[in-house]
């Protein structure tokens, strides 16, 4: 074989190996038959023009060589490596997770979505651990909506958690007097500390009827006139304590209205009380 026939055949490998091997050393079938088209037309041209033979197998050369120049080149990039979000916390037993495994809370109430209850709390509102806002008073009405936030437990309430007219809201026995008198002892001074506590909160949306009540001992007449002054006793240590005086009536209902049996001692000590009732 000449020598120019087996320095082509050394330069058209060369040709088809640099166009078929790509960056991820995969064949390229683009550069592939660009190369041997390149080959051939340049063989033929300078065959023709000059003597064919030798001369034909140089333009091949060439021909193959401007081929893998000009064909477009297959860049192979690398694939983007995708980033993992790390979760700061164990999401929950139940809790919705997003693709990369993190709790989601729409509310953004610390109580992650799945396990909120109430996913829909508004924003800076104290939830439970469940997620719904807080009812202290238990009365249905959230803490955050509640104009009255210390309702007795079991008192009917209207949608701003305030109880309705004619409410009993509270009930206090014990709140004793000297005997005969309208002047409050000591230990009934403490037992009122629980009404104070309750119509702070509550005296500037309602009204409350001071009841003062008395056993049957005695002319009623005579325990009419003395449950109205401990009635109003009751009120001024009340304002005495901070609660606003418009919203405290004092009405005296004697013996008229017994819980208990007034033929027993413990019957007439239940009877000797003091009454909050909502009056509007």
């Amino acid at each position: 074989m000449k020598t120019s026939m087996k320095l082509a055949a050394v330069a058209l490998s060369a040709s088809l190996m640099a166009g078929c091997a790509g960056p991820n050393k995969q064949v390229n079938d683009n550069n592939l038959f660009c190369a041997i088209a390149g080959g051939l037309a340049g063989g033929a041209v300078t065959g023709a023009v000059v003597d064919g033979g030798s001369s034909a197998v140089g333009g091949a050369l060439v021909g193959a060589a401007f081929a893998l120049l000009l064909c477009p080149q297959d860049n192979v990039e690398a694939a983007p490596v995708e980033t993992v979000a790390v979760c700061t916390e164990v999401p929950p037993a139940g809790a919705l997770l997003d693709a990369q495994g993190c709790a989601f809370d729409s509310d953004s109430d610390g109580v992650v979505d799945g396990v909120d209850m109430c996913a829909d709390t508004p924003a800076g509102v104290k939830v439970d651990r469940v997620g719904c806002a807080l009812d202290s008073d238990r009365d249905g009405v959230a803490d955050y909506e509640d104009m009255c936030p210390a309702t007795p437990l079991g008192t009917i309430v209207d949608p701003t958690g305030c109880p309705l007219p004619g409410e009993k809201i509270l009930s206090l026995t014990g709140v004793n007097f000297d005997t005969n008198k309208s002047v409050l002892t000591t230990d009934a001074q403490d037992i009122l500390g629980q009404a104070v506590t309750l119509l702070k909160n509550t005296d500037a949306v309602i009204e409350v009827r001071v009841e003062g009540h008395t056993d049957s001992r005695g002319a009623e007449a005579y325990n009419m006139s003395l449950s109205q002054k401990r009635a109003e006793a009751v009120v001024t240590y009340l304002v005495s304590q901070g609660v606003n005086a418009n919203s405290l009536i004092a009405v005296g209902m004697g013996e008229s209205m017994p819980v208990a049996n007034n033929d027993t001692t413990a019957g007439q000590a239940a009877n000797r009380r003091v009454d909050f009732v909502v009056n509007k």
